[in-house]
Protein backbone atom coordinates (compact mmCIF):
# COMPACT_ATOMS: atom_id res chain seq x y z
CA UNK A 1 0.00 0.00 0.00
CA UNK A 2 1.30 3.26 -1.01
CA UNK A 3 1.46 6.10 1.18
CA UNK A 4 0.21 10.02 -0.44
CA UNK A 5 0.55 13.21 1.41
CA UNK A 6 -1.01 15.83 0.19
CA UNK A 7 0.70 19.34 0.90
CA UNK A 8 2.18 19.23 4.06
CA UNK A 9 4.58 21.53 3.22
CA UNK A 10 3.27 24.39 1.42
CA UNK A 11 2.11 28.07 3.26
CA UNK A 12 3.30 28.53 6.89
CA UNK A 13 1.36 30.92 8.84
CA UNK A 14 3.15 35.00 8.46
CA UNK A 15 2.17 38.77 7.21
CA UNK A 16 2.74 38.35 3.53
CA UNK A 17 5.50 40.19 2.28
CA UNK A 18 4.68 40.67 -1.57
CA UNK A 19 7.13 41.34 -4.88
CA UNK A 20 6.66 42.28 -7.90
CA UNK A 21 7.65 43.92 -10.70
CA UNK A 22 5.08 46.31 -11.30
CA UNK A 23 2.56 47.32 -8.10
CA UNK A 24 -0.01 49.77 -7.81
CA UNK A 25 -2.74 50.87 -5.91
CA UNK A 26 -6.42 49.85 -7.13
CA UNK A 27 -10.15 49.89 -5.88
CA UNK A 28 -10.93 46.62 -4.40
CA UNK A 29 -14.56 46.15 -3.26
CA UNK A 30 -15.16 49.53 -2.23
CA UNK A 31 -11.86 50.10 -0.90
CA UNK A 32 -8.23 50.55 -1.83
CA UNK A 33 -6.51 47.34 -2.71
CA UNK A 34 -2.90 46.79 -4.84
CA UNK A 35 -2.34 44.82 -8.14
CA UNK A 36 0.43 43.13 -9.09
CA UNK A 37 2.05 42.22 -12.30
CA UNK A 38 5.44 40.47 -13.67
CA UNK A 39 6.79 38.08 -11.47
CA UNK A 40 4.83 38.26 -8.34
CA UNK A 41 5.72 36.56 -5.21
CA UNK A 42 5.81 35.84 -1.50
CA UNK A 43 6.93 33.81 0.69
CA UNK A 44 5.72 31.77 4.17
CA UNK A 45 8.48 30.38 6.18
CA UNK A 46 10.17 28.19 3.50
CA UNK A 47 7.81 28.22 0.94
CA UNK A 48 7.58 31.05 -1.38
CA UNK A 49 4.32 31.57 -4.13
CA UNK A 50 4.46 32.46 -7.38
CA UNK A 51 2.15 33.89 -10.01
CA UNK A 52 2.25 36.41 -12.96
CA UNK A 53 -0.69 38.41 -11.79
CA UNK A 54 -2.02 39.18 -8.65
CA UNK A 55 -4.74 41.61 -6.48
CA UNK A 56 -4.31 41.64 -2.83
CA UNK A 57 -7.70 43.11 -0.59
CA UNK A 58 -6.23 43.85 2.00
CA UNK A 59 -9.60 44.15 4.15
CA UNK A 60 -10.18 41.08 3.49
CA UNK A 61 -6.41 40.22 4.18
CA UNK A 62 -6.56 37.53 0.52
CA UNK A 63 -4.56 37.65 -2.36
CA UNK A 64 -5.77 36.21 -6.03
CA UNK A 65 -3.56 35.24 -8.00
CA UNK A 66 -3.60 34.08 -11.64
CA UNK A 67 -1.22 32.66 -14.61
CA UNK A 68 1.64 30.46 -14.15
CA UNK A 69 1.00 29.78 -10.48
CA UNK A 70 3.57 27.63 -8.72
CA UNK A 71 4.30 27.19 -5.27
CA UNK A 72 7.58 26.13 -3.80
CA UNK A 73 9.05 24.75 -1.08
CA UNK A 74 12.87 24.07 0.46
CA UNK A 75 12.38 20.57 0.36
CA UNK A 76 11.56 20.32 -3.26
CA UNK A 77 7.94 19.97 -3.18
CA UNK A 78 5.92 22.35 -6.29
CA UNK A 79 2.59 22.89 -6.96
CA UNK A 80 1.69 24.58 -10.45
CA UNK A 81 -1.57 25.43 -11.16
CA UNK A 82 -3.89 28.79 -13.17
CA UNK A 83 -5.20 30.49 -9.94
CA UNK A 84 -4.79 31.17 -6.37
CA UNK A 85 -6.82 32.14 -3.83
CA UNK A 86 -4.64 32.58 -0.52
CA UNK A 87 -6.27 34.08 3.02
CA UNK A 88 -4.13 35.49 5.06
CA UNK A 89 -6.38 35.57 7.89
CA UNK A 90 -7.53 31.49 7.92
CA UNK A 91 -4.74 31.25 6.77
CA UNK A 92 -6.23 28.48 3.78
CA UNK A 93 -4.45 28.78 0.09
CA UNK A 94 -6.84 27.10 -2.93
CA UNK A 95 -4.62 26.39 -5.88
CA UNK A 96 -7.18 26.33 -8.75
CA UNK A 97 -7.03 24.86 -12.49
CA UNK A 98 -4.69 21.86 -13.65
CA UNK A 99 -3.63 21.68 -10.60
CA UNK A 100 -0.15 19.61 -10.13
CA UNK A 101 2.00 18.68 -6.87
CA UNK A 102 5.06 16.94 -7.47
CA UNK A 103 7.16 15.43 -4.95
CA UNK A 104 9.68 13.34 -5.44
CA UNK A 105 8.26 10.43 -6.61
CA UNK A 106 4.74 11.57 -5.71
CA UNK A 107 2.68 13.31 -8.51
CA UNK A 108 -0.74 15.00 -7.91
CA UNK A 109 -3.54 16.24 -10.90
CA UNK A 110 -6.31 17.78 -9.78
CA UNK A 111 -9.07 20.51 -10.57
CA UNK A 112 -8.37 22.53 -7.22
CA UNK A 113 -6.48 21.59 -3.89
CA UNK A 114 -6.86 23.64 -0.57
CA UNK A 115 -4.45 23.34 2.41
CA UNK A 116 -5.00 25.59 6.11
CA UNK A 117 -1.33 26.32 6.74
CA UNK A 118 -2.32 26.76 10.58
CA UNK A 119 -3.00 22.93 10.71
CA UNK A 120 -1.54 22.08 7.92
CA UNK A 121 -4.60 19.58 6.64
CA UNK A 122 -5.09 19.69 3.14
CA UNK A 123 -8.08 18.76 0.72
CA UNK A 124 -9.41 18.19 -2.49
CA UNK A 125 -12.88 17.24 -3.57
CA UNK A 126 -13.52 17.30 -7.57
CA UNK A 127 -11.15 14.41 -8.46
CA UNK A 128 -7.46 13.66 -8.35
CA UNK A 129 -5.44 11.42 -9.69
CA UNK A 130 -2.07 10.32 -7.67
CA UNK A 131 1.22 8.28 -8.81
CA UNK A 132 3.44 7.63 -6.01
CA UNK A 133 6.52 5.75 -7.48
CA UNK A 134 4.91 2.54 -9.06
CA UNK A 135 2.03 3.05 -7.42
CA UNK A 136 -1.42 5.32 -9.11
CA UNK A 137 -4.51 5.85 -7.00
CA UNK A 138 -7.62 7.94 -8.16
CA UNK A 139 -10.47 9.22 -6.01
CA UNK A 140 -13.24 12.34 -6.34
CA UNK A 141 -12.48 13.10 -3.25
CA UNK A 142 -8.78 13.78 -0.60
CA UNK A 143 -8.03 14.72 2.69
CA UNK A 144 -5.08 14.85 4.54
CA UNK A 145 -4.37 15.49 8.27
CA UNK A 146 -0.82 15.01 9.42
CA UNK A 147 -1.92 16.02 13.39
CA UNK A 148 -3.46 12.73 13.29
CA UNK A 149 -0.93 11.41 10.74
CA UNK A 150 -3.41 9.89 8.40
CA UNK A 151 -4.81 10.30 4.28
CA UNK A 152 -8.28 9.60 3.60
CA UNK A 153 -9.82 9.34 0.10
CA UNK A 154 -13.40 9.08 -0.70
CA UNK A 155 -15.52 8.38 -3.17
CA UNK A 156 -14.32 6.03 -6.40
CA UNK A 157 -11.52 4.88 -4.52
CA UNK A 158 -9.16 3.12 -7.22
CA UNK A 159 -5.22 2.07 -6.00
CA UNK A 160 -3.49 0.23 -8.12
CA UNK A 161 0.50 -1.31 -7.55
CA UNK A 162 2.63 -3.80 -9.08
CA UNK A 163 0.55 -6.38 -7.21
CA UNK A 164 -3.07 -5.34 -6.96
CA UNK A 165 -5.81 -3.18 -7.68
CA UNK A 166 -8.28 -1.98 -4.79
CA UNK A 167 -11.45 -0.64 -5.80
CA UNK A 168 -13.17 0.73 -2.38
CA UNK A 169 -15.29 3.75 -1.67
CA UNK A 170 -13.16 5.02 1.34
CA UNK A 171 -9.55 4.22 2.34
CA UNK A 172 -7.75 5.74 5.05
CA UNK A 173 -4.21 5.24 5.59
CA UNK A 174 -1.79 6.14 8.61
CA UNK A 175 1.50 7.67 7.56
CA UNK A 176 3.00 6.88 10.77
CA UNK A 177 2.17 2.64 11.47
CA UNK A 178 1.31 2.36 7.71
CA UNK A 179 -2.08 0.83 8.07
CA UNK A 180 -4.63 1.58 5.90
CA UNK A 181 -8.30 0.94 6.88
CA UNK A 182 -11.63 0.25 5.05
CA UNK A 183 -14.93 1.04 5.71
CA UNK A 184 -17.67 -0.43 2.71
CA UNK A 185 -17.67 -2.62 -0.04
CA UNK A 186 -14.10 -2.76 -1.28
CA UNK A 187 -12.48 -5.39 -3.91
CA UNK A 188 -8.74 -5.92 -4.20
CA UNK A 189 -7.84 -7.80 -7.35
CA UNK A 190 -4.27 -9.23 -8.30
CA UNK A 191 -3.02 -11.40 -11.24
CA UNK A 192 -4.31 -14.91 -9.63
CA UNK A 193 -6.69 -13.68 -6.53
CA UNK A 194 -9.32 -11.46 -5.29
CA UNK A 195 -10.50 -10.44 -2.41
CA UNK A 196 -13.68 -8.43 -1.55
CA UNK A 197 -14.43 -7.30 2.40
CA UNK A 198 -16.34 -4.22 3.88
CA UNK A 199 -14.79 -3.58 6.80
CA UNK A 200 -11.00 -3.75 8.49
CA UNK A 201 -7.51 -3.33 7.85
CA UNK A 202 -4.46 -4.12 6.50
CA UNK A 203 -0.91 -3.52 8.08
CA UNK A 204 1.44 -2.63 5.26
CA UNK A 205 4.49 -2.67 6.54
CA UNK A 206 4.05 -5.80 9.03
CA UNK A 207 1.75 -7.18 5.55
CA UNK A 208 -0.72 -8.37 8.00
CA UNK A 209 -4.92 -7.97 7.78
CA UNK A 210 -7.83 -8.11 10.06
CA UNK A 211 -10.95 -7.92 8.12
CA UNK A 212 -15.12 -8.19 9.31
CA UNK A 213 -18.37 -7.98 8.42
CA UNK A 214 -17.79 -10.50 5.30
CA UNK A 215 -14.78 -11.53 3.69
CA UNK A 216 -14.28 -12.85 0.40
CA UNK A 217 -11.18 -14.72 -1.21
CA UNK A 218 -10.75 -16.13 -4.57
CA UNK A 219 -7.71 -17.71 -6.05
CA UNK A 220 -7.93 -19.12 -9.57
CA UNK A 221 -11.04 -22.02 -8.84
CA UNK A 222 -10.80 -21.98 -5.26
CA UNK A 223 -13.17 -19.63 -2.80
CA UNK A 224 -13.40 -18.57 0.36
CA UNK A 225 -16.32 -16.55 2.90
CA UNK A 226 -16.25 -15.52 6.31
CA UNK A 227 -17.79 -13.53 8.45
CA UNK A 228 -14.27 -12.40 9.95
CA UNK A 229 -10.49 -13.11 8.69
CA UNK A 230 -6.82 -12.52 9.35
CA UNK A 231 -4.35 -12.77 7.04
CA UNK A 232 -0.38 -12.90 7.08
CA UNK A 233 0.75 -12.76 3.98
CA UNK A 234 4.19 -12.60 4.48
CA UNK A 235 4.03 -16.15 5.93
CA UNK A 236 1.30 -16.54 3.72
CA UNK A 237 -1.30 -17.80 5.81
CA UNK A 238 -4.79 -16.76 7.22
CA UNK A 239 -7.50 -16.98 9.94
CA UNK A 240 -11.53 -17.19 8.91
CA UNK A 241 -13.86 -16.88 11.38
CA UNK A 242 -17.68 -17.52 11.78
CA UNK A 243 -19.76 -19.18 9.07
CA UNK A 244 -16.47 -20.24 7.08
CA UNK A 245 -17.65 -21.45 3.68
CA UNK A 246 -14.75 -22.96 0.98
CA UNK A 247 -15.66 -23.77 -2.50
CA UNK A 248 -13.73 -25.24 -5.40
CA UNK A 249 -15.04 -24.94 -8.55
CA UNK A 250 -13.31 -27.44 -10.15
CA UNK A 251 -13.79 -30.48 -8.11
CA UNK A 252 -17.26 -29.11 -7.22
CA UNK A 253 -16.62 -29.54 -3.29
CA UNK A 254 -17.60 -27.15 -0.55
CA UNK A 255 -16.89 -27.32 2.81
CA UNK A 256 -18.44 -25.40 6.00
CA UNK A 257 -17.46 -24.98 9.31
CA UNK A 258 -16.64 -22.39 12.29
CA UNK A 259 -13.37 -21.72 11.61
CA UNK A 260 -10.60 -22.20 9.44
CA UNK A 261 -7.30 -22.32 8.83
CA UNK A 262 -5.59 -21.20 5.50
CA UNK A 263 -2.66 -21.07 3.25
CA UNK A 264 -2.27 -18.59 0.59
CA UNK A 265 -3.68 -19.69 -2.71
CA UNK A 266 -6.61 -22.05 -0.82
CA UNK A 267 -4.02 -25.00 -1.82
CA UNK A 268 -4.64 -25.88 1.76
CA UNK A 269 -7.27 -25.27 4.16
CA UNK A 270 -8.26 -26.88 7.74
CA UNK A 271 -11.82 -26.19 9.16
CA UNK A 272 -13.25 -26.61 12.69
CA UNK A 273 -16.55 -26.45 14.22
CA UNK A 274 -19.68 -28.33 12.68
CA UNK A 275 -17.07 -29.31 9.90
CA UNK A 276 -19.17 -30.22 6.83
CA UNK A 277 -17.57 -31.38 3.12
CA UNK A 278 -19.54 -31.88 0.07
CA UNK A 279 -19.06 -33.05 -2.86
CA UNK A 280 -21.57 -32.17 -5.29
CA UNK A 281 -23.09 -33.81 -8.14
CA UNK A 282 -26.31 -36.20 -8.85
CA UNK A 283 -25.45 -38.38 -5.56
CA UNK A 284 -23.97 -36.19 -3.76
CA UNK A 285 -21.61 -37.27 -0.80
CA UNK A 286 -21.67 -35.10 2.78
CA UNK A 287 -18.59 -35.88 5.54
CA UNK A 288 -19.02 -34.31 8.69
CA UNK A 289 -16.51 -34.12 11.39
CA UNK A 290 -14.94 -32.04 14.45
CA UNK A 291 -12.08 -31.18 11.96
CA UNK A 292 -11.75 -31.46 7.98
CA UNK A 293 -8.45 -30.44 5.91
CA UNK A 294 -8.49 -30.21 2.75
CA UNK A 295 -5.79 -29.70 0.57
CA UNK A 296 -4.41 -30.11 -3.25
CA UNK A 297 -1.60 -31.30 -4.23
CA UNK A 298 -0.42 -28.96 -7.74
CA UNK A 299 2.06 -31.70 -9.24
CA UNK A 300 -0.01 -34.66 -8.94
CA UNK A 301 -3.08 -32.67 -9.49
CA UNK A 302 -5.11 -34.69 -6.68
CA UNK A 303 -7.09 -33.39 -4.15
CA UNK A 304 -7.17 -34.79 -0.49
CA UNK A 305 -10.06 -34.54 2.54
CA UNK A 306 -9.43 -35.35 5.83
CA UNK A 307 -11.95 -35.91 8.57
CA UNK A 308 -11.08 -36.17 11.92
CA UNK A 309 -13.20 -37.21 15.54
CA UNK A 310 -16.99 -37.72 15.48
CA UNK A 311 -16.44 -38.54 11.13
CA UNK A 312 -19.83 -39.31 9.51
CA UNK A 313 -20.49 -40.16 5.69
CA UNK A 314 -23.69 -40.17 3.95
CA UNK A 315 -24.21 -40.84 0.19
CA UNK A 316 -27.47 -41.79 -1.34
CA UNK A 317 -28.62 -44.91 0.94
CA UNK A 318 -25.00 -45.44 2.54
CA UNK A 319 -24.06 -44.00 5.98
CA UNK A 320 -20.80 -44.26 7.69
CA UNK A 321 -19.22 -43.57 11.07
CA UNK A 322 -15.51 -43.27 11.95
CA UNK A 323 -12.59 -41.68 13.81
CA UNK A 324 -10.89 -40.56 10.72
CA UNK A 325 -11.38 -40.61 6.91
CA UNK A 326 -9.12 -40.08 4.12
CA UNK A 327 -10.25 -39.26 0.71
CA UNK A 328 -7.42 -38.82 -2.36
CA UNK A 329 -8.63 -37.93 -5.82
CA UNK A 330 -5.71 -39.81 -6.54
CA UNK A 331 -7.37 -43.40 -6.60
CA UNK A 332 -10.54 -42.17 -5.77
CA UNK A 333 -10.67 -44.30 -2.29
CA UNK A 334 -11.97 -42.68 0.58
CA UNK A 335 -10.01 -44.93 3.84
CA UNK A 336 -12.07 -45.07 7.03
CA UNK A 337 -9.71 -45.89 10.27
CA UNK A 338 -10.84 -46.27 13.80
CA UNK A 339 -13.75 -48.28 14.73
CA UNK A 340 -15.32 -47.44 11.06
CA UNK A 341 -18.64 -48.89 10.55
CA UNK A 342 -20.78 -48.59 7.15
CA UNK A 343 -24.31 -48.95 6.57
CA UNK A 344 -26.52 -49.50 3.19
CA UNK A 345 -29.84 -49.70 3.14
CA UNK A 346 -30.30 -53.69 4.55
CA UNK A 347 -26.68 -53.90 5.69
CA UNK A 348 -23.99 -53.55 8.12
CA UNK A 349 -19.81 -53.43 7.42
CA UNK A 350 -17.21 -52.88 9.57
CA UNK A 351 -13.81 -53.76 10.12
CA UNK A 352 -10.34 -52.29 11.87
CA UNK A 353 -10.28 -50.39 8.38
CA UNK A 354 -12.18 -49.97 5.45
CA UNK A 355 -11.70 -48.64 2.08
CA UNK A 356 -14.27 -47.98 -0.77
CA UNK A 357 -13.45 -46.69 -4.02
CA UNK A 358 -15.88 -44.18 -6.20
CA UNK A 359 -16.52 -44.76 -9.63
CA UNK A 360 -18.32 -42.70 -11.59
CA UNK A 361 -18.83 -40.98 -8.36
CA UNK A 362 -20.60 -43.69 -6.54
CA UNK A 363 -19.34 -45.94 -3.69
CA UNK A 364 -18.91 -49.17 -6.09
CA UNK A 365 -15.99 -50.83 -4.30
CA UNK A 366 -14.60 -51.39 -1.18
CA UNK A 367 -12.42 -53.79 1.18
CA UNK A 368 -12.75 -54.73 5.12
CA UNK A 369 -9.53 -55.61 6.87
CA UNK A 370 -9.28 -56.69 9.69
CA UNK A 371 -11.89 -58.72 12.01
CA UNK A 372 -14.21 -57.90 8.90
CA UNK A 373 -17.78 -58.31 9.49
CA UNK A 374 -20.80 -58.36 7.31
CA UNK A 375 -24.28 -58.39 8.52
CA UNK A 376 -27.92 -58.19 6.92
CA UNK A 377 -31.16 -58.03 8.04
CA UNK A 378 -33.40 -60.46 6.77
CA UNK A 379 -36.54 -60.33 9.12
CA UNK A 380 -36.66 -58.89 12.42
CA UNK A 381 -34.99 -62.21 14.65
CA UNK A 382 -32.76 -63.45 11.32
CA UNK A 383 -29.50 -61.73 10.16
CA UNK A 384 -27.32 -63.28 7.68
CA UNK A 385 -23.56 -62.55 8.57
CA UNK A 386 -20.10 -63.16 6.55
CA UNK A 387 -16.61 -62.68 8.66
CA UNK A 388 -13.08 -62.91 7.87
CA UNK A 389 -9.98 -61.71 8.42
CA UNK A 390 -10.29 -59.94 5.18
CA UNK A 391 -13.24 -58.99 3.15
CA UNK A 392 -13.62 -57.37 -0.86
CA UNK A 393 -16.76 -56.19 -2.14
CA UNK A 394 -18.85 -54.94 -5.27
CA UNK A 395 -21.82 -52.40 -4.70
CA UNK A 396 -24.53 -52.33 -7.61
CA UNK A 397 -25.70 -49.08 -8.98
CA UNK A 398 -28.02 -48.78 -6.18
CA UNK A 399 -24.57 -48.78 -3.39
CA UNK A 400 -26.22 -52.85 -2.77
CA UNK A 401 -23.78 -55.18 -1.74
CA UNK A 402 -23.50 -57.45 -5.25
CA UNK A 403 -20.69 -59.12 -4.31
CA UNK A 404 -17.73 -60.34 -1.22
CA UNK A 405 -14.95 -61.85 -1.38
CA UNK A 406 -13.79 -63.38 2.17
CA UNK A 407 -9.77 -64.26 2.67
CA UNK A 408 -8.57 -65.74 5.25
CA UNK A 409 -10.32 -67.69 7.93
CA UNK A 410 -13.85 -67.33 6.64
CA UNK A 411 -16.89 -68.23 8.18
CA UNK A 412 -20.73 -66.90 7.97
CA UNK A 413 -24.02 -68.00 9.26
CA UNK A 414 -26.70 -67.63 6.13
CA UNK A 415 -30.32 -68.32 5.36
CA UNK A 416 -32.02 -70.04 2.41
CA UNK A 417 -35.87 -68.76 1.87
CA UNK A 418 -38.95 -70.33 0.32
CA UNK A 419 -41.77 -68.42 -0.85
CA UNK A 420 -40.25 -65.35 0.01
CA UNK A 421 -40.11 -66.75 4.02
CA UNK A 422 -37.05 -67.43 5.91
CA UNK A 423 -36.94 -71.43 6.15
CA UNK A 424 -33.41 -72.70 6.95
CA UNK A 425 -30.07 -71.75 8.30
CA UNK A 426 -26.63 -72.35 6.74
CA UNK A 427 -23.80 -72.31 9.32
CA UNK A 428 -20.16 -72.51 7.20
CA UNK A 429 -16.15 -72.13 8.03
CA UNK A 430 -14.08 -72.20 5.59
CA UNK A 431 -10.68 -70.68 4.69
CA UNK A 432 -11.73 -68.67 1.71
CA UNK A 433 -15.65 -67.76 0.19
CA UNK A 434 -17.39 -66.17 -2.42
CA UNK A 435 -21.11 -64.55 -2.03
CA UNK A 436 -23.64 -63.36 -4.59
CA UNK A 437 -26.54 -61.08 -3.68
CA UNK A 438 -29.84 -59.89 -5.48
CA UNK A 439 -31.58 -58.07 -3.73
CA UNK A 440 -30.14 -57.28 -0.55
CA UNK A 441 -30.21 -61.23 -0.06
CA UNK A 442 -27.24 -64.26 -0.64
CA UNK A 443 -27.99 -65.58 -3.66
CA UNK A 444 -24.88 -68.05 -4.63
CA UNK A 445 -22.14 -68.98 -2.39
CA UNK A 446 -18.63 -70.64 -3.12
CA UNK A 447 -16.70 -72.23 -0.31
CA UNK A 448 -12.59 -72.61 -1.47
CA UNK A 449 -10.48 -74.76 1.24
CA UNK A 450 -11.48 -76.92 3.51
CA UNK A 451 -14.88 -75.89 4.35
CA UNK A 452 -17.08 -77.51 6.75
CA UNK A 453 -20.45 -76.51 8.29
CA UNK A 454 -24.34 -77.70 8.42
CA UNK A 455 -27.69 -76.87 7.25
CA UNK A 456 -30.59 -76.72 9.88
CA UNK A 457 -34.00 -76.10 9.64
CA UNK A 458 -35.27 -73.16 10.78
CA UNK A 459 -36.68 -74.34 14.10
CA UNK A 460 -33.62 -76.97 14.56
CA UNK A 461 -30.88 -74.33 14.83
CA UNK A 462 -28.66 -74.32 17.74
CA UNK A 463 -29.01 -70.93 20.03
CA UNK A 464 -24.47 -70.99 19.77
CA UNK A 465 -25.14 -70.96 15.96
CA UNK A 466 -27.33 -68.22 15.16
CA UNK A 467 -24.34 -65.67 15.78
CA UNK A 468 -20.79 -65.42 14.55
CA UNK A 469 -18.17 -64.33 17.48
CA UNK A 470 -18.46 -60.43 16.14
CA UNK A 471 -22.06 -59.78 15.29
CA UNK A 472 -22.95 -56.36 15.79
CA UNK A 473 -26.62 -54.66 14.71
CA UNK A 474 -26.58 -51.39 16.12
CA UNK A 475 -28.88 -49.99 13.30
CA UNK A 476 -29.60 -47.73 16.29
CA UNK A 477 -26.55 -46.00 15.83
CA UNK A 478 -26.74 -45.62 12.20
CA UNK A 479 -26.08 -41.66 11.13
CA UNK A 480 -29.59 -39.72 9.51
CA UNK A 481 -28.05 -36.82 7.19
CA UNK A 482 -31.94 -35.28 7.95
CA UNK A 483 -30.50 -35.02 11.76
CA UNK A 484 -26.97 -32.89 10.12
CA UNK A 485 -28.65 -30.35 7.63
CA UNK A 486 -26.58 -27.99 5.64
CA UNK A 487 -24.72 -25.78 8.79
CA UNK A 488 -26.00 -22.37 6.44
CA UNK A 489 -26.36 -21.26 3.10
CA UNK A 490 -23.68 -19.02 1.63
CA UNK A 491 -24.55 -15.94 -0.26
CA UNK A 492 -21.83 -16.35 -2.62
CA UNK A 493 -20.22 -13.25 -4.12
CA UNK A 494 -18.23 -13.76 -7.28
CA UNK A 495 -17.12 -10.78 -9.17
CA UNK A 496 -13.65 -12.04 -11.22
CA UNK A 497 -15.51 -11.33 -14.29
CA UNK A 498 -16.12 -7.14 -12.94
CA UNK A 499 -12.13 -7.04 -13.35
CA UNK A 500 -10.69 -2.94 -12.13
CA UNK A 501 -9.94 -1.57 -14.76
CA UNK A 502 -6.12 -0.46 -14.79
CA UNK A 503 -5.58 3.67 -13.95
CA UNK A 504 -2.39 3.56 -15.05
CA UNK A 505 -2.12 6.55 -17.76
CA UNK A 506 -1.48 5.44 -21.42
CA UNK A 507 1.09 7.66 -23.18
CA UNK A 508 -0.80 9.92 -25.30
CA UNK A 509 -3.34 11.00 -22.30
CA UNK A 510 -1.89 13.94 -20.73
CA UNK A 511 -4.34 15.18 -17.97
CA UNK A 512 -6.26 13.79 -14.98
CA UNK A 513 -9.47 14.64 -16.72
CA UNK A 514 -8.81 11.89 -18.93
CA UNK A 515 -8.44 9.56 -16.20
CA UNK A 516 -11.26 10.81 -14.75
CA UNK A 517 -14.13 9.33 -17.13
Amino acid sequence: MASFFLLPYLLNSQPINLKAKRMKSMEVNGHKGQLLRGNVQFEQEGSVVYCDEAIFDPVDDVLRGTGNVKITNTNGTKVTGNRLVYNNASKLARVEGAVKLTDQDLEIETPWLEYQTTSRIGNYGSGAFIKDGENYLKSRVGYYDPNNKQVRFKTNVILETPDYIIQTDTLVYHTEDKVARFYRYTQINSEKEQIILFKGYYDTDKRKGYFTDGFNYTSNEQHLMADTAIFDETNGFGVAIGNVWLYDSSENAQVWGNRAIYRKGLHWAQVYGNALAVKADKDSMYIYGDTLTVWKDTVKRAQYTQALGSVRLFQKNTAATAGKLLYSSLDSTIRLREKPVVWDSASRLSGDSINFQIEQKKLRYGSLFYHALIVMKEDSSHYSQIQGDSVFYQMDTQQRIEKSWVYRKGKSVYYIRENDEVTSAVSVESEHMKFAFNQNQIDKVHFYIKPKGAVYPLDQLPDDKRNLDRFVWDIQNKPSKLNQPIPFTPIYINTRYKKIPSIQPQKEEKSFFQFWK
